[in-house]
């Protein structure tokens, strides 16, 4: 038989732990009994439940329950604590440190979660291609507790950020091959580490072409008429075209395709942005090369084209030998039965070329005409001619 001296010292103040998911809880439990009469055993028993599940976790100080992550410290005689190991989510809950006396102490554990993207609810990161023009709907999810912000951003080809949304969807109208298209999702709730995940946009838009001339000093000149000299050796027209997808791209003269042969050669080069250069050489071009040249782009979602005119640069001429004045006088003259007369027209005409450097011929004409009655037809002619060297 033992008796007691003092009834157990118990703190039942009601406590929160809070701990991140993963790592290890410590529910505290302080039982301080004195009994001089049974050599230091105590006659009172420490339980651990959880009451969400009315489970008993550990009887004295050792654990019942079959979950290795749960044990109990009792380093010390008034130390009765309940250790979690790798907390999950279902570990939180209400937590009950018990004495067989009917005393008791509560304790919520509360466990925090970092946030995670819900991938069902969240924009994949390489979506569908979108047609330029439309519009696109980016959205982003997450769970954690606490429940995380959200952030949605968009990059620059230099790569800095722009907040464009803090809630979780947000809509891009009128979509261009210019509009940005790198986008991150960031959710964020005070728990380490943030998620983000990153969406890449695909913009499919028709051909846009430019077309020019290369010099050949290799200037790239855009016009619509070119005069090609006909001593030069080699013509060279680069057009380029940005489309997506990228498709074909090639030449036509006068309306009829070109096809490579031993003088005239279109090359083809791509890269990785949607560029896409043919480059047609025409070698001695000549009178037949003359004429319309056209280049097409075309891809799924449009045709475009641009055209360019090439001519022989006309042959200069010899300088004349005569300068040559010309004045043409005439006169209407209409006679009616009311003898109404109408003058309809007096016209001057002068032409002139360049002169022989030493000798100069210049030859004057004068040209008069008189019409009168329908029935009657006089004319008079003048031609008054001088001579000089």
């Amino acid at each position: 038989m033992f008796f007691l001296t003092d009834q157990p010292k118990f703190d039942r103040s009601h406590e929160t732990v809070s701990v991140v998911v993963g790592k290890r809880a410590l529910l505290p439990c302080y039982v301080s009994i004195k009994d001089a009469t049974n050599n230091g055993n105590s006659p009172f028993k420490v339980i651990w439940m959880k009451l969400n599940n009315s489970s008993i976790l550990t009887m004295e100080d050792r654990a019942i329950n079959g979950d290795p992550r749960i044990s109990l410290l009792h380093a010390y005689a008034d130390e009765w604590n309940l250790q979690i190991d790798d907390i999950d989510e279902d570990d939180a809950g209400i937590y009950q440190c018990v004495i067989n006396t009917g005393m008791y102490k509560t304790l919520t554990l509360d466990v925090k979660v970092p946030p995670k993207i819900i991938d069902e609810l969240t924009t994949e990161p390489y979506p569908s291609p979108i047609r330029s023009g439309s519009n696109f709907t980016i959205k982003c999810y997450a769970h954690g507790k606490p429940m995380p912000k959200i952030r949605i951003l968009s990059y620059d080809q230099s790569d800095d950020a722009k907040i464009i949304s803090e809630q979780n969807e947000v809509t891009l109208y009128d979509v261009s091959r210019h509009a940005r298209r790198r986008y991150e999702c960031i959710a964020s709730n005070g728990y380490p580490p943030d998620v983000a995940r990153s969406f890449q946009l695909t913009v499919q838009y028709a051909p846009e072409l430019n077309l020019v001339y290369v010099s050949k000093i290799n200037d790239e000149l855009t016009s619509s008429l070119v005069f090609i000299d006909s001593n030069q050796h080699e013509i060279r027209l680069k057009c380029l075209a940005i489309m997506n997808p990228l498709d074909r791209i090639y030449w036509t003269k006068d309306n009829h395709k070109l096809i490579n042969n031993h003088r005239m050669h279109q090359h083809v080069s791509t890269s990785m942005d949607n560029f896409i250069i043919s480059e047609l050489v025409i070698k001695e071009f000549s009178n037949e090369d003359q004429g319309d040249y056209l280049c097409v782009a075309s891809n799924s979602l449009g045709t475009s084209s641009k055209s360019i005119q090439l001519l022989l640069a006309p042959t200069t001429l010899p300088p004349s030998t005569t300068t040559t004045t010309t004045i043409i006088s005439t006169t209407f003259i209409t006679t009616t039965s009311s003898s109404i007369i109408n003058e309809l027209s007096v016209s001057r005409m002068t032409v002139a070329r360049r002169k022989r450097p030493k000798h100069t011929r210049t030859t004057t004409t004068t040209i008069s005409q008189e019409f009168f009655r329908p029935t009657e037809l006089l004319r008079e002619m003048t031609i008054t001619s001088s001579q000089g060297k």
